[in-house]
């Protein structure tokens, strides 16, 4: 996702309060402490902070510093604040970090101050001419790109300040950062275009031009072919955001639906499959048919695999090449195995499905609905997989889909809640907290919390008994004693293991409860 603003930090702080806290020398040195210039601005001799020379300027910054603390940002300013605001910004009697701090405030009042743009601006002209320094565009450009088409007539600016080496490389970001906040422009997208083209620029300005296509979505899409070309790049990220770029354009974007599909199928990196996928969804008027087909043929090739584990042929087989075979076998099943998952996911968590066919705005498409039909067939099928994984993803699309009725849900909640891996017991618990269960559901699970409970019982009657015979089996148990461990011994780190994990179980149980009780649902 792309991530574009102003930091209010620093320079969102109460500006009085921070100086009589703080002498000048310090105030500089905590406002720029964690920013890349902060060196280069001390070797360059920057004077510390000072107090304003001008009474105008005092008089409007103690002013500024008490209406921020209280102004309503929805609202237009009052006029006296707005001229105070761009006094600021305007003035070279105070403090960088006072008028960033104006310049924050003008931004985020955006259209409800548009004569702050003004302002904004003049400073701007300043800095190309040469009477305010480039460090000021650090704050200048974002407020500019917060005013969108009110400052579309800086764009031409703002486009040379990005491909001009002679600023720092934070400056050109923020150049770039402002065009794409600001909206579409020709000058933008004629950046973003350059940005595409030239593999050779810092890994930094590439990814601003990719984030650019992404926050442009269809007004970029005449740069398909650019965008298409970084999907064979060797970075993975950027590899991600050409996907997600391109799912954007929407239908537009349909001849790229080949490369994306060889892209989810076969790239090896998570995070890129996932953006291609949800790419082919974004371009698609309907969820492809042929991932119907690859799943089942997924689903086929995970029983053969499981088949060819558990055959007679391989159990006969001794040794080294045994050991390799299963090996082998049980990559080739985890790798058939992370792609159900995937494509369970992919098409549960991206279609909205009970919305799209039981409240569409008119009545559903016959295929759009037949698809939903297939679909939940196969949903429903994953609930009997060997994997936890695959049935709790199964089990949470029905259950985000409105859709568990006749279906068998008890035995993935039972395997989920009751499993020996934390995180497995965490993720079942998890969809009590957060979907609705009905009744039938709470007293199921009070009469599985009454068996663990009866277990516990049992198992505590077991040790105990085996306490009270330690003394007349201790001769024994020296005589029985194998590699060092005596057979009671095991027996009671086995019971310990088992009321732990008992223990465990319980409390999930109990959590699920609790979530059940919060968000129960009448039975129907």
């Amino acid at each position: 996702m792309v991530s574009l603003g102003i930091c209010l930090s620093p320079g969102d702080w109460p500006l009085s309060g921070f100086e009589q806290a703080t002498g000048g020398k310090v105030l500089r040195r905590f406002a720029w402490a964690d920013h890349p210039q902060v060196e280069r601005m001390q070797v360059e001799g920057e004077q510390p902070a000072r107090e304003p020379r001008d009474d105008a300027a005092k008089d409007a910054r103690q002013r500024v510093d008490l209406a921020l603390q209280t102004l309503d940002y929805t609202q237009p300013p009052a006029p006296e604040l707005l001229a105070d605001l761009k006094r600021l910004v305007e003035s070279h009697d105070v403090d960088d970090l006072v008028r960033r701090r104006a310049a924050i405030a003008l931004a985020r009042l955006g259209s409800r101050a548009p004569s702050g743009v003004v302002s904004l601006k003049q400073v701007l002209t300043e800095v190309k001419s040469g009477k305010e320094p480039a460090s000021t565009l650090l704050w200048v450009l974002p407020a500019l790109g917060r005013y969108g088409s009110l400052a579309y007539d800086t764009a031409a600016d703002l486009a040379l300040i990005a491909f001009d080496s002679h600023y720092p490389e934070e400056i050109q970001l923020s150049a770039i950062a402002a065009l794409v906040e600001m909206g579409a422009t020709r000058e933008g997208l004629t950046v973003i275009e350059k940005l595409l083209t030239n593999r050779h620029l810092p890994l930094e300005l590439r990814t601003a031009g990719m984030q650019g296509v992404i926050a442009y979505r269809q007004e970029a899409s005449m740069l398909l072919p650019q965008v298409m070309r970084w999907l064979d790049d060797e970075d993975f990220a950027l590899r991600a955001m050409a996907a997600e770029a391109i799912g954007g354009f929407g239908e537009r974007a349909m001849v790229a639906e080949e490369r994306l599909a060889a892209m989810f199928l076969d790239d090896p990196a998570p995070l890129a499959r996932e953006s291609a996928g949800q790419a082919l969804l974004a371009i698609s008027p309907q969820p492809p048919l042929w991932i119907i087909n690859i799943y089942d043929e997924t689903v086929t090739e995970i029983a053969k695999v499981e088949a060819a584990m558990s055959s007679e042929s391989l159990a006969s087989i001794s040794g080294r090449i045994a050991d390799e075979l299963q090996a082998e076998l049980a990559l080739r099943l985890a790798a058939l195995r992370l792609r159900q998952l995937e494509i369970l996911r992919l098409m549960g968590s991206t279609r909205d499905w009970p919305q799209r066919v039981t409240n569409p705005a008119g009545r559903p498409a016959a295929s759009e609905l037949n698809q939903w039909k297939l679909w939940r067939v196969r949903f429903a099928a994953a609930l009997k997989s060997d994997s936890l994984k695959v049935s709790l993803m199964a089990l949470e699309i029905l259950l985000r889909s409105n859709a568990l009725e006749s279906v068998e849900w008890q035995p993935v909640i039972q395997r989920g809640l009751l499993s020996s891996s934390p995180e497995e017991r965490r993720a079942t618990v998890m969809l009590f907290q957060k979907y609705p269960w009905d009744a039938r559901c709470q007293t199921w699970l009070e009469g599985l919390l009454k068996d663990l409970q009866g277990q516990t019982l049992q198992v505590e009657g077991q040790t105990s008994a085996i306490h009270a015979q330690r003394g007349a089996e201790q001769r024994l148990e020296t005589l029985q004693r194998t590699d060092g461990v005596a057979d009671r011994q095991v027996v009671q780190q086995a019971a310990t293991h088992q009321r732990r994990l008992l223990s465990q179980q319980i409390a999930a149980v109990r959590a699920a409860l609790r979530a059940v009780e919060t968000r129960k649902v009448p039975a129907p």
